[in-house]
């Protein structure tokens, strides 16, 4: 593929925005840049600097290799559109660009309200370029769009900069003569020393580099792939594309749109809506995955960019029923279920997709309980070895392919099975005493606590259904105060951050517990007559009960690490 450079002016790029002319591709982001990266952008322009490249793509508005759309502010319709050039690289900085000179009203990035730009001519002459250059909320602009005041402070609107320059110098000059001013015409029209006219014309005739990417033609695989490779590889000023926004644009001369599928998805269903917070970045990735599986198909980006279109909708929707099936099995705390309860506490989200699909295969052959029995298996033994920490994608498709033979030749043992007893199931100095909050196997540890029933230490109700803190069983401020005979600490960080010493109470309790020793605290706050009971659903032993009653740190831990490993053994086996 042929690529051409060239340069031009910064108003032409603009009028062609505004004309339809030049367009974004459906899968391009949304328009993100703040206040200050405008204002930033308009002092470069105006100093002469380097603003970077764009990238365009030369295309036929009959035969788009993409959906069409208007640059953000514009609002053209559809039949408005006249497509000569599509934006690949650059799209944020030509939005600033058509926000400053069109004025349109729409809020910026980490504000409620649109903002209007000016140029302070006066600052400007006196090359403060950095101070001529300024905005102001549009609800208190008023002032600043009336001529007269722009007139007697020498303040333009960068919307009149760009199409009415002339015509504001013009009635400047008809204002200066009746305020019998015309020793200052020659700063107007430059006719004796560089004036504004030498500024303004350096900020619209502004060169920009522009990188030409050659038409392609909507039906050419290869093409249309090249050029989403060129994207990836150049993109770098703005929201970079996921796998999702590839397929998208690939997606549209098959009339597929997955944004118009994704969002149905999201109505429809409540936990995929929560957990990717309604937006399709990365849930949208892991339901094509589920896609490319259904398929056979493994679930790398170069695959699934190139996912047949055929029954594509279909096999979306489903995709997306088994997504929320997945997450209703890994939230729930019934038996059946994988414990986290709460998003935050779900292990790998990336194994969501083989969990779908495999319960789709399940539903789909009507295999017997015993599939469910290997799809547990595999779920905790992937928490507990970390397999999904690295190599998603490969690990993804082998997992699946490994099951699906498993579900057909119970002799067909998969190699992580094998694993598991080797490090796990079989392994005497297997531990869990170094687990920390930011390690998976903690979330893991979690999600069986909430299996287990766990109960609010003092208030004896189940965990779900409140506000939650990490808890110290033994408290922080207790361990922090013990000292070794030479009065050093006797426990560093990482032995009283340990997830044998944590677990999930309410968070009122949490604080009520404050700094008090576990033996103040089981004596005085738990209920007497359900201590045991309450203490076991989180993993603490009537054995471990009585080394917290004795304020005996390492048995206490000893006790606990063998009961959760205990339980996490039953659901390896």
């Amino acid at each position: 593929m042929e690529i051409s450079t060239d340069k031009k002016e910064l108003n032409i790029l603009v009028k062609k925005s505004i004309k339809g002319e030049i367009v974004l591709p459906q899968f391009q982001r949304n328009f993100v840049w703040a206040r200050d990266d405008i204002q930033d952008l308009l002092v470069s322009i105006t100093k002469g600097y380097f603003i970077g490249s764009f990238l365009l793509i030369r295309v036929d508005k009959d035969n788009l290799p993409f959906q069409p759309r208007s640059i953000a502010g514009l609002n053209l319709r559809g039949d408005e559109l006249k497509p000569e050039w599509m934006v690949l690289d650059g799209q944020q900085r030509l939005t600033s660009l058509v926000y400053v000179f069109t004025a349109p009203n729409i809020n910026l990035k980490g504000t409620k309200y649109p903002y209007r730009f000016y140029l302070d001519l006066k600052k400007l002459s006196s090359g403060n370029i950095e101070e001529a250059i300024w905005s102001k909320r549009v609800d208190y602009c008023d002032e600043y769009e009336e001529e007269e005041y722009q007139f007697e402070n020498r303040v333009i609107p960068f919307t009149r900069i760009l199409g009415d320059w002339e015509g504001w110098c013009a009635k400047y000059m008809k204002w200066l003569i009746n305020r019998n001013k015309n020793d200052i015409l020659t700063n107007v029209v430059g006719s004796v020393k560089p004036g504004w006219d030498k500024w303004i014309k350096n900020i619209r005739e502004k060169l920009i580099p522009i990188i030409e990417i050659p038409k392609v033609k909507p039906d050419n695989k290869n093409d249309i792939g090249e050029v989403c490779a060129i994207f990836e590889k150049i993109n770098s000023t703005g929201v970079l594309l996921s796998v999702y926004d590839l397929l998208t644009a690939r997606l549209y001369i098959h009339d597929i749109d997955l944004h118009k599928l994704w969002q149905e998805s999201i109505s429809q269903h409540e936990m995929l809506n929560s957990i990717s917070d309604g937006k399709p970045d990365y849930y949208g990735v892991l339901i094509l995955r589920i896609i490319a599986l259904k398929r056979g198909l493994d679930v790398k980006g170069s695959t699934i960019i190139n996912l047949e279109p055929k029954n594509l909708e279909k096999d979306w929707k489903t995709a997306a029923t088994y997504f929320e099936k997945a997450l209703e099995r890994i939230k729930s705390t019934n038996q059946d279920g994988f414990g986290a309860f709460q998003s935050k506490w779900i292990p790998y989200s990336t194994m969501i997709p083989v969990l779908a699909a495999l319960q789709w295969n399940i539903k789909m052959d009507k295999r017997n309980h015993k599939v469910y029995e290997f799809t547990k298996k595999w779920y905790w033994a992937s928490v507990f070895l970390e397999r999904y920490s690295g190599s998603v994608e490969s690990t993804s498709y082998r997992d699946y392919t490994d099951m699906i033979k498993l579900f057909n030749d119970r002799t067909s043992k998969p190699e992580f099975f094998n694993e598991v007893d080797i490090q796990i199931t079989k392994n005497p100095n297997f531990t869990i005493r170094n687990v920390n909050r930011i390690n998976v196997i903690y979330k893991g540890i979690i999600n069986l606590i909430a299996l287990n029933g766990a109960k609010d230490f003092i208030k004896n109700d189940a965990i779900e259904f409140h506000d939650l803190d990490d808890h110290h069983i033994f408290p922080k401020a207790f361990l922090g105060k013990m000292k070794t005979k030479d009065g050093k600490n006797r426990y560093e960080r990482d032995q009283i951050n340990t997830v044998l010493n944590k677990t999930l109470i309410i968070s009122e309790t949490n604080r009520i517990i404050s700094k008090r020793s576990p033996s103040s605290y089981i004596k005085n706050l738990i209920p007497k007559e359900k201590k045991i009971e309450i203490l076991q659903t989180h993993f603490i032993s009537e054995t471990a009960v009585k080394k917290l009653e004795k304020d005996d740190y390492e048995e206490f831990l000893n006790e606990r690490e063998r009961i959760i490993i205990e339980k996490l053994k039953e659901k390896l086996i």
